[in-house]
């Protein structure tokens, strides 16, 4: 059972390996335009990401449990991996669609067609069935067991977590239509199943550590501790849901919170444990074979945590978080694969291949990282493709001739660990059927290698030039070229718009300092946009720092005289601040010049006439408003943003 999930991830990780290539050859800045079309970089991207992230990680974990359970087969866990074996190849199918339309939204990207959508329901239903089938087993198990047994238990629970979580959203948001209605969908399932990877990476650091070091990686207490302090955040979830509705700004940001601060902290105790240990250990682990895995998997988790946290904006800085972390599991599961295949009745061979193979793999998704987070430092999007700045840009050009190189180098060691588990899995399969006699092998390398080639190119020409339904072909011809600095324009208005309605619900929450931190990024990337300054402000005026709020009220007033609200927030702040004086002033022009049909007209008068009888009995009184922000400010603040200062 353990083997024919292995074999369904090493499917995924062939058809990933196969769309990367593509991806590689598009983003790298080649001359002569080997690069793809937009449509087929966006597709290869959706299918990379899918086969990447979805089906090669839960297929793993889903071996990983039935390991943990035993091993032993029975007709539940058969019909589990029949269900993701079909669902693996209806996702496969539309690729050669022009009806399937990629919609990349966070963590699980899909193409929009049904054959995907069923192939990917299918898949999700034979991993959850293989969960619950290795729930009971695993849990008979743990008493006295090996620690990575009870990471196992917390992974199914935290998967059952994520199954949940994606039912609720199903039944809150309905059927999704577009990225953000699949990004809504998959927001807090996607999050959940970081738990998941993160506790499963933890069991196999454990095992791996032990087998190199010749001893426990930790004392056994500790790494339970550990392990128990990863999935303790997995609580919070159903609060989440109960509190806030799927797709506001308030959900996605706790789910974000969730993940940014529960899910990595145990995972990097452990992984600087492990370094510290690995760095002692170096002059008697030099033959060991997980030695390089291990290292390399750890060195790319760290980076993967710093470069997270330097996230600011939908920059390459994102992936370049995303391939540390998920190539530190990935390797991790390389390194278990290996181990697993004596169990399998076939011999490990630590061969040139064999050693090389994480070194290649870790090696290039450390370059590659490094590459897109200088990529996103200066400032180039992700999810899009670049080909019109290589000479306005050298800076991106060395960039991303690194990133592409990286690229390389993983794509080789993705392909050469295929390679090494099929060809060892063979040579098993000849034993057990009697065809394995010695003497009558034959060296098969420089074949295999050809085969790949030829299928690598094979499906590139296919993607490219198959016909769609009007009888012409996505080649690139047909593709306009693509404009890179119209894409940063473009990635910037939408992070703009995004953060500045993100703050306004937050502020409209009360939730003052969320909102302050929403608007301080569209201030970074607007500084001239008078409609932030004023939430601002009123968000200043929330957490009590009047002086703060005057100054940005005033800016605003300087960018636009008239932005009537700020003249409104002025006259408050102004009165927090004892000047009482220039409040009467700014409310009297927030008076004259508004509409006098305005709702607020009232009220500002009221108030002028309330400070004047203070300044006229010359003592301050409490302030008018509790909380130091009118009651109707939600009228107040809610401007649409304009065109001209998005440019």
């Amino acid at each position: 059972m353990v083997a024919a999930w292995l074999l369904l991830a090493l499917s995924a990780l062939a058809l990933s390996t196969l769309c990367a290539v593509l991806l590689v050859a598009a983003r790298a800045p080649l001359p002569g335009g080997l690069g793809a079309s937009g449509e087929l970089f966006r597709r290869a991207l959706v299918l990379h990401v899918s086969f990447a992230v979805v089906v090669w990680f839960l297929s793993c974990a889903a071996g990983f449990w039935t390991l943990a359970a035993g091993g032993r087969a029975t007709p539940s866990r058969w019909v589990a991996v029949a269900l993701a074996g079909v669902g693996l190849g209806g996702m496969v199918l539309p690729l050669f669609s022009s009806a399937a339309r990629p919609v990349l939204a966070n963590y699980v990207p899909v193409l929009d067609h049904p054959l995907f959508l069923a192939g990917l329901a299918l898949f999700v239903a034979g991993v959850s069935l293989s969960g619950f089938a290795a729930f009971q087993d695993v849990l008979r198990r743990l008493k006295n067991g090996p620690v990575w047994r009870l990471g196992a238990f917390l992974s199914i629970i935290a998967a059952l977590f994520a199954l949940g979580a994606l039912v609720a959203s199903m039944i809150m948001v309905g059927t999704p239509v577009g990225p953000d209605g699949f990004e809504t969908l998959a927001w807090g399932p996607g999050h959940l199943l970081q738990f998941v990877h993160v506790l499963l990476l933890m069991s196999v650091w454990t095992e791996l550590g032990e087998r190199a070091l010749g001893k426990a990686v930790a004392p056994r207490r500790w790494l339970l501790a550990l392990l128990f302090l990863a999935a303790a955040p997995l609580l919070a979830a159903p609060f989440i849901y109960v509190g806030y509705a799927p797709g506001s700004a308030e959900f996605r940001r706790a789910f974000t919170l969730l993940m940014a601060w529960g899910a990595w902290p145990a995972a990097a105790v452990l992984a600087l444990r492990l370094l510290w240990q690995l760095v002692r250990a170096r002059r008697s682990m030099r033959g060991a074979p997980d030695t390089a895995a291990l290292l390399l998997s750890v060195l790319l988790f760290l980076l993967g945590c710093v470069l997270g946290a330097l996230i600011r904006a939908e920059s390459t800085m994102v992936p370049a978080h995303y391939h540390g972390t998920v190539g530190a599991v990935t390797l991790a599961y390389m390194a278990l694969g290996y181990r697993l295949l004596p169990a399998f009745g076939a011999r490990l061979r630590t061969n040139a291949l064999v050693r090389w193979q994480p070194v290649l793999y870790g090696t290039g998704l450390l370059v590659l990282a490094l590459a897109l987070a200088w990529s996103g430092w200066l400032g180039v999007p992700r999810k899009t493709l670049h080909v019109d700045v290589i000479v306005q840009y050298p800076a991106y050009f060395a960039a991303m001739g690194l990133a592409g190189l990286g690229g390389s180098l993983a794509i080789i060691g993705a392909a050469l660990f295929v390679f090494n588990i099929l060809r060892d899995l063979h040579v098993a399969l000849r034993q057990w059927t009697g065809r394995g006699a010695r003497g009558q092998r034959r060296d098969v390398r420089l074949t295999a290698i050809v085969l790949t080639l030829a299928l690598t190119v094979l499906t590139g020409l296919l993607i490219a030039y198959w016909p769609n339904e009007f009888g012409t072909v996505a080649s690139k011809a047909t593709i306009a070229p693509v404009d890179a600095a119209a894409h940063v324009t473009g990635k910037r208005k939408e992070e703009i718009a995004r953060k500045f309605a993100e703050g306004v619900e937050l502020l409209n929450a009360k939730q003052y300092e969320a909102a302050a931190s929403a608007l301080h990024r569209v201030l970074a990337l607007a500084p001239e946009m008078p409609e932030a300054h004023v939430n601002m402000g009123f968000a200043m005026i929330g957490m009590q720092k009047f002086a703060i709020a005057r100054d940005f009220f005033g800016a605003a007033i300087e960018l636009r005289a008239t932005q009537m609200n700020a003249y409104y927030g002025l006259a408050i702040a102004l009165k927090e601040t004892g000047d009482i004086e220039g409040a009467v002033g700014a409310m009297r022009t927030f008076a004259h010049r508004i509409d006098p049909a305005d709702p607020f007209l009232r009220k500002a008068n009221a108030t002028i006439e309330e400070w004047q009888a203070q300044i006229a009995k010359g003592r301050n009184a409490e302030p008018t408003f509790a909380t130091g922000i009118p009651e109707n400010r939600n009228d107040a603040i809610q401007y649409p943003i304009p065109e001209k200062k998005l440019n």
